[in-house]
């Protein structure tokens, strides 16, 4: 009889060791899609500011038009990254209930 409350004790406290590491990594992932949603919404301003120009380049074709979003993409990333804009902040306040 012992041995079988041991079982059982012992396949709740995995259970329960496994419902905390699954909250764990559903926090950690809301996180950096929170992250990316920033970085994306960055990028969007950037595309926008770009396509705001009031003249055309003199070298503009489709390749540095390429050229241009790819480089928009990563510098979304890097400003999104090293400085806050606070929309991953409201993100995970709203969907992750972090207090601030």
């Amino acid at each position: 009889m012992e041995n079988t409350i041991s079982k059982i004790k012992i396949n709740i406290d995995n259970q329960l060791t496994s419902i905390n590491d699954k909250k764990i990594n559903k926090d950690s992932d809301l996180k950096v899609v929170a992250e990316e949603f920033e970085s994306l919404f960055v990028y969007q301003m950037l595309k926008s500011a770009r396509k705001a120009k009031l003249a055309e380049s003199l070298f503009s074709n489709q390749g540095s038009e390429t050229y241009e979003s790819l480089l928009d993409q990563e510098h979304a990333k890097i400003l999104s990254k090293n400085h806050s804009f606070g929309i991953a902040d409201a993100l995970l306040r709203q969907f992750g209930g972090v207090k601030k």
